[in-house]
């Protein structure tokens, strides 16, 4: 679809911008249904690079197109608020929109409404920017258009998305602390190594005196990374390169995810992390009426570990079958505990499902927090415990040769 760049009048007021349209015709509709009096619509060149040309325009649009998890909140939930209200959606879409900015959030709602403009639903418009608005978000949304109750589903969405996003940040704060103190001891070891190390082999041999063995380990390596860096280079780069192959190939992805299940307390994290987020995706599908076979094909790709995947897809296929769906999920009793089929087998009776799922999914989060609160305690001794022995080491790797060469000396 082109864009066209225009000029225009509303209210008394120049206005210029960009729009996307299928043709100059439909661009003057979109703009006079915007109350806007056109004075120049052109089509906007793009810029060519050649054989590049794709790959630029893949990054331009990345770039240009963006909207942080605070933003998609603020939006879901503003939204919610406003059609509540009793606004229409164009009216409330328009509320977010910047004349003066053309990139970010602000051209991603552009561009949802003009397409809601234009007659399309707002689903089918939020379907264009699947980096933004998954699978999940979709379908939501639109049982929410297909049963006349999109504020409640877009309000439903909003606390979702807080809540994963309160999730996500607790997993990353808890991973801070120790990446912080292994980095640090990494640069400390570089620095001794590279700026204090070279000097105590040059005070030695103008000396005469050997060198403890374990500092002529360090030297060893020093002098080796210091001569053959590139090759030292080239070989992390192909072990960056193939993990990241493997990792990202099926068995290699199932397997990194049944050690990760294995770890002690972060398997706990990881499996609590998927329960919590299989509950709360579920129930938000089943208060809103989506098809419970076509629900568990999106929560296999929301999912973050592939076992859990396999897992829906296998739940999926007994549901077909005509399985209920807490004995669909008491056969994956390795990922999922008995609680949850126990409590689910006792909703399906009362037609509660839902509910019970969102329950479970508040239950799981609160265990999650427990266990994050507990590596927390744990990990800061043992890291504080790990520096000091590193930073030890490396210091007497430096002290004892320079004592035994002084003391030689005198």
């Amino acid at each position: 679809m082109p864009e066209f760049e225009y000029t225009g009048v509303s209210r008394d007021q120049y206005k210029s911008g960009s729009l996307f349209a299928g043709s100059e015709s439909e661009a003057e509709m979109i703009l006079l249904e915007q109350g806007i009096s056109v004075v120049s619509l052109n089509t906007r060149r793009q810029v060519r690079y050649g054989i590049l040309s794709r790959y630029f325009s893949r990054v331009s649009k990345a770039m240009s197109e963006k909207m942080s998890p605070q933003e998609k909140i603020l939006f879901t939930s503003q939204l919610s608020s406003m059609v509540k209200a009793g606004l229409p959606l164009i009216d409330a879409l328009g509320t977010f929109v910047d004349e003066k900015s053309k990139v970010g959030s602000t051209m991603i709602i552009n561009k949802i409404m003009q397409d809601v403009q234009s007659g399309g639903k707002l689903s089918d418009s939020l379907a264009g920017f699947p980096k933004i608005f998954n699978e999940t978000y979709l379908a939501i949304v639109r049982a929410g258009e297909n049963s006349g109750t999109l504020d409640n589903s877009l309000s439903y969405l909003a606390d979702l998305l807080r809540r994963e996003n309160a999730l996500l940040t607790k997993v990353r704060s808890a991973l801070i602390y120790p990446t912080v103190v292994v980095v640090a001891m990494i640069s400390v070891m570089i620095f001794i190594s590279v700026s204090i190390i070279p000097k105590i082999i040059i005070f030695s041999e103008s000396s005469g005196q050997q060198l403890p063995g374990y500092t002529l380990v360090l030297v060893s390596i020093v002098s080796f990374v210091s001569k053959y860096w590139y090759l030292v280079f080239g070989i992390l780069l192909m072990v960056v390169v193939g993990t990241t192959y493997v990792l990202r190939s099926k068995k290699g992805s199932r397997w990194l995810g049944r050690i990760s299940l294995g770890l002690p307390l972060f398997g706990a994290v990881v499996s609590r992390y998927n329960q919590a987020r299989f509950a709360r995706v579920l129930a938000g599908f089943y208060n809103y009426g989506v098809n419970v076979v076509t629900s568990f094909d999106i929560l296999a790709a929301s999912l973050g570990n592939p076992l859990y995947s396999d897992a829906c897809l296998r739940i999926k296929d007994r549901l077909t079958l005509g399985t209920s769906l807490a004995d669909a999920i008491a056969y994956e009793g390795e990922l999922f505990p008995s609680i949850m089929t126990k409590l689910i087998k006792g909703a399906e009776k009362t037609g509660v499902i839902g509910n019970t799922l969102d329950k479970l999914a508040l239950y799981y989060e609160d265990e999650l927090e427990n266990i994050l609160g507990n590596i927390l305690t744990l990990i800061e001794p043992i890291m504080v415990f790990i520096l000091g022995f590193g930073v030890l080491g490396l210091a007497l790797a430096v002290i004892l040769p320079i004592y035994k060469i002084t003391s030689t000396l005198k």
